[in-house]
């Protein structure tokens, strides 16, 4: 692969890892300095890039990979909220209201089993298509299919549950 295919290519896909990095690490910081390692991990192995069938769902697992690393060497803060999915609060009560929304549905995702919230997340939220989840995860399509249909039915579950008993308050 040459330097001009691997800028193409592979450093295009920063901007679309960062969100998974993000949601692994929490920090923004931690987030740059894993893509920033799974960038030259890759430069570093170029020539065995032209093989990758997949290349966007081999930049991810790497991404992947280097996270889970940093996680094992060292627990990452919480104490940043995961406010990347609001927009900045306002006094208006439409926005207060979604952000509490926003709020309740990542808490329910966080509930989820290991293997549902990831699919649902890299899904969802990084936008990655089935076949690229099944080669992250290591699974095949019909089972990754089968992980987010699980995770979106509980999260509709348990949000039914929350406004149905909110209603009944009322």
């Amino acid at each position: 692969m040459t330097e001009q295919d691997f800028k193409t290519k592979v450093l295009s896909l920063s901007g679309n890892v960062f969100p998974l990095a993000k949601r692994l690490l929490v920090s923004d910081e931690m987030a740059r300095d894993a893509i920033q390692q799974s960038m030259m991990k890759l430069w570093e192995n170029r020539k065995q890039l032209d093989l990758c069938t997949n290349l966007k769902a081999f930049v991810f697992k790497v991404v992947r990979n280097v996270c889970l690393d940093e996680l094992k060497k060292k627990k990452p803060s919480y104490f940043d909220s995961p406010d990347s999915l609001k927009s900045h609060p306002t006094h208006h009560t439409d926005q207060h209201e979604r952000d509490e929304i926003v709020d309740i549905v990542q808490k329910i995702i966080d509930s989820l089993p290991d293997n549902q919230r990831e699919v649902i997340q890299m899904r969802d939220i990084d936008g990655l298509d089935f076949d690229e989840i099944a080669e992250l995860i290591g699974r095949d399509i019909p089972y990754t299919r089968v992980l987010l249909s699980r995770a979106r039915k509980t999260v509709k579950e348990k949000i039914e549950k929350i406004y149905a008993y909110e209603a009944k308050q009322q």
